[in-house]
């Protein structure tokens, strides 16, 4: 039983790896197919959330500060920023080159999160 529990977190990585594989085969064969990327984006941003909005909600209702107009603002443009920008270029970028690309390009995020950091503090 131990030899199972040191196996695993890799087993678990392994299979992470195999799903974004996947999801990256599938948007490729998705934007050649035709669909507009905004519109893949703001499917996925909608489904997105409702889930995890109402995951939210439901666990953090009692403990969450209140919701002021300044941390409404944060929220929209780390939302702009973080996650529909990113999107976009990603999709653009799978859209011109192929799915191996993508997924080898992934790990460069936390290096350029790193990088943007450094100047915004």
């Amino acid at each position: 039983m131990k030899s199972c529990e040191e196996w695993k977190p890799f087993m678990i990585m392994i299979a992470i790896d195999i799903s974004f594989a996947v999801v990256n085969i599938l948007l490729k064969k998705v934007l050649d197919e035709g669909m507009n990327h905004l519109v893949f984006i703001t499917y996925r941003l909608s489904i997105a959330t409702i889930f995890v909005g109402s995951i939210g909600y439901f666990r953090e209702r009692n403990s969450r500060p209140p919701l002021t107009f300044r941390i409404l603002c944060y929220l929209f443009f780390s939302a702009i920023v973080g996650a529909s920008v990113t999107q976009y270029f990603f999709l653009l970028g799978i859209q011109y080159t192929s799915a191996t690309f993508a997924c080898a390009f992934v790990n460069m995020v936390p290096v350029i999160t790193f990088l943007l950091a450094l100047p915004f503090g």
